[in-house]
């Protein structure tokens, strides 16, 4: 995986990045939205609606729910919902989800993947 430097000040620039985690399967990855935050050591991505619905597609305990235009998480007996909020990216504001901020999101080096 990729060490990125950390970044100061309160406003960060959003990047896409790609991003994966050892609960999905073997050398899967999703697009996400990424401004430096990190959380215990790792990653803390945001994914616009498509890319959370590619991530449903690898991690079907992850659903979208129209009628809630939320996603939903449940596992285990763990229900976690997940609702978009607005962001600004390159001067235009995206809903994007952030979907398992206390996960351990691992940035993904792309030169080191095969496409």
């Amino acid at each position: 995986m990729t060490e990125f430097p950390k970044q100061s000040g309160t406003e960060r620039a959003w990047r896409r990045v790609c991003v994966t985690g050892s609960w999905l399967p073997d050398h899967a990855f999703v697009w996400a939205y990424w401004n430096g935050t990190m959380w215990n050591g790792f990653a803390v991505p945001m994914f616009t609606s498509q890319d959370a619905c590619n991530l449903c597609a690898v991690m079907p305990s992850l659903v979208y729910v129209e009628a809630r235009q939320a996603f939903l998480f449940e596992e285990g007996g763990e229900t976690e919902w997940f609702h978009a909020a607005a962001q600004l990216v390159d001067g235009e504001l995206l809903q994007l989800y952030s979907l398992g901020e206390s996960w351990c999101w691992q940035l993904v080096d792309l030169s080191e993947v095969a496409i």
